[in-house]
């Protein structure tokens, strides 16, 4: 199964990107637009594993504590030439020790993480095909309390992400 540890955001954050992203797609040719429920903010990217795998990172998220701190969303941005839109995070100390954290323990633990430099960001949409240019937008913050193990699947063609109890 494919994981990774996320935030989660409330609805009122989760509009406010919403409202983001059908502007993008409605000034865009075509693109592979992120589903509503899909929204969400990665802190390490997993991959597949086996499930007793996933117990043992579920363990390791049991001995995280989460005080509460705030993001900021402050900008939009693209990568991969400008085809993946993205709104992205103000790099908050809190959030980037929260994340260091996190890979240092999983990879204690022996999982293989990606070594690129993290860059917190929410995905609004892929081989996205517009003659836009990431625009100035009012900045707008949540307060996290909590982090998820989130499992990733393609059901009937659409992208899933399941929250793992």
């Amino acid at each position: 199964m494919c994981l990774f540890i996320a935030i989660n955001f409330s609805e009122e954050t989760k509009n406010k990107l919403i409202s983001l992203r059908e502007e993008l797609r409605s000034k865009s040719q075509r693109g592979n637009f992120s589903r509503n429920e899909n929204i969400h903010l990665t802190l390490v990217f997993i991959g597949e594993v086996s499930p007793k795998k996933a117990d043992k990172i579920k363990a390791i998220l049991d001995t995280v504590t989460i005080e509460p701190f705030e993001v900021s969303i402050d900008r939009l941005g693209t990568f991969s030439r400008g085809t993946l839109w993205w709104a992205g995070l103000r790099e908050d100390r809190k959030l980037m020790d929260l994340q260091h954290k996190l890979t240092g323990e999983l990879t204690a633990a022996g999982f293989q993480l990606d070594k690129r430099k993290y860059s917190p960001h929410v995905t609004l949409g892929r081989e996205v095909v517009t003659d836009l240019k990431p625009w100035q937008i009012d900045p707008f913050s949540e307060t996290v309390t909590s982090i998820e193990l989130m499992k990733s699947e393609r059901l009937k063609g659409k992208l899933i992400y399941t929250v793992m109890n």
